[in-house]
């Protein structure tokens, strides 16, 4: 492909004018001087670092960067697949804003434009807590005409005697088999709908560990029960998944389900310790986390806001999750609460 680009890259353009790639696409088969661009467009640039973006940058006459300063900078977190256990994950160190080609071209002050209509919640408490910590109120919500929160809006699910196995798995496998079984019952409810008619779900989970354990549970019901498998191979376009929280931006879907995982252990002890939440950034990973529903968001956990002692921790991501707890269990957030921004 890049020889093919070197001798016939102008008629290719002429054909094909408008080409999508990845910032390594385009180092691997652009050779330099073979293609030159009027305009050149970087989306999730709050995740693409500047060394990646410059050779892109160079071939377009004119830069548009679209990105989001409230969401996760460029991270190393799967650069090699290593243990998921805690330690590892506290030792990574969260990069800054600068080391993203948004931050550098903010650091330039280049010209800014908001984009304030969101458009992706269909009910207002999807998006309420996102819009008070990291956007100062300033997006454009659409009013959901019921304030009833039971198929529309931001759901929490109270979990009993589930425990966190801090000391061996770093799981919570009772948690992890109730949002499999949601997921099965919500597989259901949507194959007794025509297709155009059924919601798209999504599994996110705070940590590696959770997500593992969630999506073992899902796939032995599935083995258990074969008869939901159409609504997991339909629609391609926006297929069930299991992520954590590094791996879900730029992802939505109509239903979200959110396994926090982390919470007491059998002995009752609760460490303030919620893994890539405590780094800096954390604050960020939680924004994408909680904004990815399109008309409900169901947030599966043994915590309750009060659990949550933000005097042991400065973290400002533990401080969101608060927040977004006290919210969750009863639809009001403190305008004076400002500990997120």
């Amino acid at each position: 492909i890049r020889t093919l680009m070197l001798k016939a890259g102008n008629a290719i353009q002429s054909i094909k004018p408008v080409f999508m790639m990845s910032p390594l696409s385009i180092a691997n088969y652009l050779p330099p001087g073979s293609l030159n661009f009027d305009l050149v467009i970087f989306d999730e640039a709050s995740q693409v670092k500047p060394v990646d973006a410059l050779g892109a940058i160079t071939r377009g006459k004119q830069v548009v960067v679209v990105g989001d300063s409230k969401q996760l900078p460029p991270t190393s977190f799967f650069d090699s697949f290593v243990s998921s256990d805690e330690s590892a994950e506290e030792e990574e160190v969260a990069t800054s804003d600068i080391e993203s080609i948004l931050g550098l071209f903010s650091a330039r002050a280049a010209h800014q434009r908001m984009l304030r209509w969101h458009y992706r919640s269909r009910h207002e408490s999807l998006i309420t807590v996102s819009n008070h910590l990291f956007y100062e109120d300033r997006l454009v919500i659409f009013p959901s005409p019921t304030r009833e929160r039971k198929n529309l809006g931001l759901v929490y699910r109270r979990l009993d005697n589930a425990w966190y196995d801090r000391s061996r798995t770093r799981t919570n496998p009772q948690e992890a088999k109730i949002v499999a079984a949601a997921v099965m019952e919500h597989a259901r409810q949507q194959l007794q709908l025509p297709r155009e008619q059924r919601e798209t779900l999504g599994v996110a989970a705070f940590s590696l560990a959770q997500m593992d354990a969630v999506l073992k549970q899902v796939e032995l019901l599935r083995r258990q029960n074969p008869s939901c498998e159409e609504f997991f191979s339909y629609p391609t376009h926006e297929p069930f998944f299991v992520k954590n929280l590094e791996n879900v931006q730029g992802d939505e879907r109509d239903v979200i389900f959110i396994s926090i995982g982390y919470g007491r252990t059998s002995e009752g002890f609760l460490a303030m310790s919620f893994g890539p939440l405590n780094r800096n950034g954390g604050e960020r990973r939680l924004n994408v986390l909680i904004s990815r529903a399109r008309k409900r968001c169901e947030v599966f956990t043994s915590l309750t806001a009060d659990d949550i002692d933000t005097s042991r921790t400065p973290s400002l991501g533990i401080a969101a999750l608060k927040t977004f707890l006290s919210y969750a269990q009863t639809g009001q957030i403190e305008v004076a609460n400002q500990s997120g921004r």
